[in-house]
């Protein structure tokens, strides 16, 4: 059953708006960030507030104003449509966005929206920085960020995707074999290769994670598109896992059928991914490109309500919410020996634009088998013969004490593939071993980094 509740006067009605929760007080805030919709009569956008609504538990609740519109905390603040966001660790994260004449009345024109706005949970207080670490530009838009809570001492954030806003074309897409970590402890930017069955750069698409029961985490991405619609969007209909730490895509098998886009995706109960909103990719228009949000008027959704639920363990879309779920149970997909040796490599490589670029280095996150550690590369190259006696000869040497809780584990520090500067080395987290469920193996001090011969990376 859906209930609806009505909003007060003032407070505002947005487009992609900002939906922060506060699990610990059970409130959510809106109003930071969003436009004005192109449906309906509300010609200009309302005035920059935040607002927080308490769920009552019954279906209702009620809202309140926190910052009003005339604080002098907008004063310094931009609102922006479509930022990467995402909140955890006490607070909430907006990156990049646009501004125009939808979201601010003030507004010159379309303009791109820098910089990185964190708001305090706790203090409600906003804080806005640069993003110099993320780009070049310190700012994207239509991608999507999420927060894994499993590792390091108050998680990270990951972003990926969207694309650049000073193209108006498919080509300006972020690559999303490398993706961007943001670290709130220390607020330090890292950039990451992903390896495995790698999606098609997108925007517009959702983010939903879980931990598994095999001590990883599973980003799971559903639909996008590249700013095409018709026949060309069908193939954006899909889902695929990112699993950590290895940082490895893996493709979910099912038919295109509905691609959509501008969508939100929700892990809930137990093991299920609930699918809000969205339009249809697959809408017909006289050119590809999207020119008004009319085009969708006549476009029917296959989805009752927009609402649409996908098993994370069956994974296959189900007719119907399920209470009490088991919890999530990693598929069959994950059964590979090939994909059991990456499981256990974290590789991260700094952005920080500070620093020199440094040496190499290999860490493994946690201990395999006797002669399985490989100082290998994610994506599977394979292990070379001639290595394998000295390889045997480091994986013995297991560090006699365990340790008792998360501890920092060195990065692989390198150069940023996407943004190209120099990096330099920095620390990055090694996943709890309760998490791991093998003891953890550091190789002799005096070895030296060996780079494996080959076409990968």
């Amino acid at each position: 059953m859906i209930h609806s509740t009505s909003k007060p006067n003032g407070a505002p009605n947005l487009v992609k708006p900002s939906l922060w929760y506060d699990e610990h007080e059970d409130l959510l805030y809106s109003g930071f960030a969003g436009r004005v919709s192109e449906f309906g009569n509300q010609l200009s956008p309302p005035p920059f507030s935040l607002w927080s609504f308490k769920p009552d538990g019954g279906g209702s609740g009620s809202w309140k104003e926190e910052i009003d519109s005339g604080s002098p905390v907008w004063d310094s603040l931009t609102r922006p449509c479509h930022p990467m966001m995402a909140f955890g660790s006490g607070s909430a994260y907006a990156l990049g966005g646009y501004e125009n004449l939808h979201t601010a009345l003030t507004a010159n024109g379309t303009v791109p929206v820098p910089g990185l706005v964190q708001f305090n949970l706790t203090t409600k207080q906003f804080t806005n920085s640069t993003a110099a670490g993320y780009s070049f530009l310190g700012t994207a838009e239509k991608g999507a960020m999420h927060y894994v809570p499993s590792f390091g001492p108050d998680g990270f954030f990951v972003v990926m995707g969207g694309d650049d806003f000073w193209h108006s074309n498919y080509s300006s897409l972020a690559d999303i074999k490398t993706i961007s970590i943001h670290d709130p402890s220390s607020q330090q930017w890292f950039d990451q290769t992903t390896a495995g069955d790698i999606p098609k750069p997108r925007k517009e698409f959702c983010l939903a994670g879980i931990e598994s029961n095999n001590g990883t985490y599973e980003i799971f991405m559903y639909a996008g598109w590249d700013g095409r619609l018709g026949a060309t969007a069908i193939v954006y209909d899909e889902i695929y896992i990112l699993t950590l730490p290895a940082f490895y895509w893996i493709r979910v098998d099912y038919p295109p059928q509905h691609p959509r886009h501008a969508l939100s995706c929700n892990a809930v109960g137990g093991s299920q991914i609930l699918t809000i909103g969205g339009v249809d990719t697959n809408a017909q228009h006289t050119t590809d490109y999207l020119t008004s949000e009319s085009t969708f008027d006549t476009s029917a959704d296959p989805f009752a309500q927009g609402l649409a639920i996908f098993d994370m363990t069956a994974l296959k879309f189900a007719n119907q919410y399920t209470a009490n779920a088991s919890p999530y149970v990693q598929s069959d997909l994950f059964d590979s020996t090939e994909l059991a040796k990456l499981l256990v490599i974290t590789r991260f490589s700094n952005s920080n634009k500070n620093s020199s670029p440094p040496a190499t280095n290999f860490s493994p996150s946690r201990s395999a088998p006797a002669g399985a550690i490989a100082g290998g590369v994610v994506g599977g190259v394979a292990v070379l013969a001639s290595l394998g006696a000295l390889i045997f000869f480091f994986a013995r040497k297991r560090r006699k004490s365990r340790l008792s809780e998360p501890r920092l584990l060195h990065e692989l520090s390198g150069e940023s593939q996407r943004r190209q500067q120099p990096s330099g080395p920095q620390e990055m987290y090694q996943m709890p071993e309760e998490m791991a469920g093998n003891p953890i193996a550091e190789l002799n001090a005096h070895w030296s980094p060996v780079e494996l011969a080959g076409g990968g990376t």
